[in-house]
C-alpha cells in the first residue's frame, strides 16, 4: 500500500507518517513548514516534500508576535491551503490512498477519487460549522464580539467531508460534532491520538508545599479561560500556584493581568518541546477547560510524566483516561467542578500518587503513537480491500 499525506503543518500526521513509514506504506508526505521545522518529527528527508511559501510566513508572524491585519492573515492562511493543494495535486503519482489535513486537500482529494484512489479527509478538529457555532456562543457569554472563522477556508472543509470516501476524527466527542451537522456515522472513523514517550517521561516530581496547577496552550476563551481562572480563585488553598505555558490571547488579558500581579499565577510563554516534561512533571495536575477541542495532546504529554489532568467532556478526554483513575472530566463551563477537582487532589491522601501510576501505566498501553498508526493502517487496508472487491 502506498499512502500520500497532505498537511499545511506539522501536526498529528507527522505521527500517522513515522508509523505508515515504519511499516513500509508511506510514499511522501507533504508539509507547508521549512525542512528545519520538521526535523524533529523523525521521518527521513527524502520522504518529506515542503512547499513553505505560505505557511511559513503565517506561522511566523504569530510565533514572534507580530500583529498582521486580519485580510493578510486571512489571504496568507488561504493561500496556504489553496496553494499546497494545488502542489499536491500534481505529485499524486501512482499512490492508492490520498490522507488530506482538511481544509488542504479539495483538489487533490478530487483527482484522488478519479483515479481510483481513497480520499481520507483527516481533521484534528470539530465539524467546523459545530466549532464555530458553540465558539460564538462563548463569546457571547463573556460579552465579546467573535470573528467569524475564514469564509474560504470554511467553504473547502465543508466540501471536503462531503467529497472523502472516510473522514478520520480523534475522538468521539468529533465524531458526534459531524453527526449533529448530519455526516452520516458510517463515514467517520474515530482514531484518538497517541503521545511521544520518547520526548515526554516524568523527570522529577512536584515540589513539597506548594499546590501546582498547570496550564499549556493559549489562554483563551475557547481553552475556557474564564473557568479555569474562577477555578483558581475559588480554590482555598494557602500556597497554591498556577502556570501557563504559552500565550495569552487578547481577550482574557486584564482577567489574566489582575491574577498574575497577586504572584500566585506565573506565565512562563513558550517553553521548548523538549523541555515541557520537565514542567508537567513538577506540577500536581493539568488543566485543559476547553470549549471545543477536538483532541488535547497536553492531556497525553502531561499524563505520559506522570501529571494527572482534568479536562472537559469537548477535548476528547473521555477516548484517553478513566474519570478518578488517571484523572478528572468534567463538563464545559463549570468551574466550580474544576475547583472541586482541586480540593480531592489536595484532601484525599495518596489521591495524586495514585493518579500518577495510572497514568504511566495508561500511556503504556497505548503505546506511544504505534496503537494510532496500527489502528490507522489497519482501516486503511480494510477500505482499500473492499473498495477492490
Amino acid at each position: 500500500m502506498k499512502v500520500v499525506i497532505s498537511t499545511a503543518g506539522r501536526f498529528h500526521l507527522f505521527a500517522l507518517a513515522r508509523e505508515l513509514n515504519r511499516s513500509g506504506d508511506l510514499d511522501r508526505i507533504f508539509s507547508g513548514f521549512i525542512w528545519s521545522a520538521l526535523k524533529r518529527e523523525d521521518v527521513q528527508e527524502e520522504k518529506v516534500t515542503t512547499y513553505p511559501w505560505f505557511r511559513t510566513p503565517y506561522m511566523a508572524a504569530g510565533r514572534f508576535g507580530i500583529k498582521l491585519p486580519i485580510q493578510a492573515t486571512e489571504w496568507l492562511e488561504t493561500m496556504s491551503c489553496r496553494s499546497q493543494d494545488s502542489f499536491v495535486s500534481k505529485r499524486l503519482g501512482d499512490s492508492d490512498v490520498f490522507v488530506g489535513h482538511d481544509g488542504a486537500g479539495l483538489k487533490t482529494g478530487r483527482i484522488a477519487k478519479s483515479r481510483g484512489i481513497l480520499y481520507v479527509c483527516d481533521t484534528g478538529t470539530s465539524h467546523v460549522r459545530y466549532r464555530n457555532n458553540i465558539l460564538a456562543e462563548e463569546y457571547q457569554r463573556n460579552s465579546l464580539g467573535h470573528r467569524a472563522y475564514n469564509r474560504d477556508v470554511f467553504s473547502r472543509q465543508m466540501e471536503e467531508y462531503s467529497v472523502a470516501d472516510f473522514i478520520v476524527v480523534p475522538s468521539r466527542y468529533v465524531r458526534d460534532s459531524f453527526a449533529r451537522e448530519g455526516v452520516p456515522t458510517e463515514k467517520i472513523k474515530v482514531i484518538p491520538y497517541g503521545v511521544r514517550t520518547d520526548h515526554f517521561f516524568p523527570t522529577s516530581s512536584p515540589p513539597p508545599g506548594v499546590f501546582r496547577i498547570l496550564f499549556v496552550g493559549s489562554l483563551s476563551v475557547g481553552k475556557g479561560a474564564r473557568y479555569l481562572l474562577e477555578a483558581f480563585e475559588r480554590f482555598s488553598h494557602p500556597n497554591k500556584e498556577l502556570l501557563v505555558v504559552g500565550s495569552v490571547d487578547g481577550d482574557v488579558q486584564s482577567s489574566f493581568s489582575k491574577m498574575h500581579n497577586n504572584n500566585q499565577v506565573v506565565f512562563l510563554g513558550h517553553i521548548a518541546n523538549d523541555a515541557l516534561k520537565n514542567i508537567y512533571s513538577t506540577c500536581h495536575v493539568l488543566v485543559l477547560p476547553s470549549i471545543d477541542e477536538g483532541f488535547g495532546m497536553v492531556l497525553a504529554e502531561a499524563l505520559a510524566c506522570g501529571c494527572p489532568v482534568i479536562a472537559t467532556t469537548n477535548t476528547g478526554a473521555p477516548d484517553l483516561y478513566r474519570d478518578g483513575i488517571e484523572g478528572f472530566i468534567v463538563p464545559v463551563r463549570d468551574s466550580v467542578a474544576i475547583r472541586d477537582c482541586f480540593v480531592r487532589i489536595v484532601d484525599e491522601t495518596g489521591l495524586r500518587e495514585r493518579m500518577s501510576e495510572a497514568a504511566l501505566t495508561r500511556i503504556r498501553e497505548i503505546d506511544g503513537w504505534r496503537s494510532y498508526g496500527n489502528n490507522y493502517r489497519n482501516f486503511l487496508v480494510e477500505q482499500r480491500a473492499m473498495q477492490n472487491r
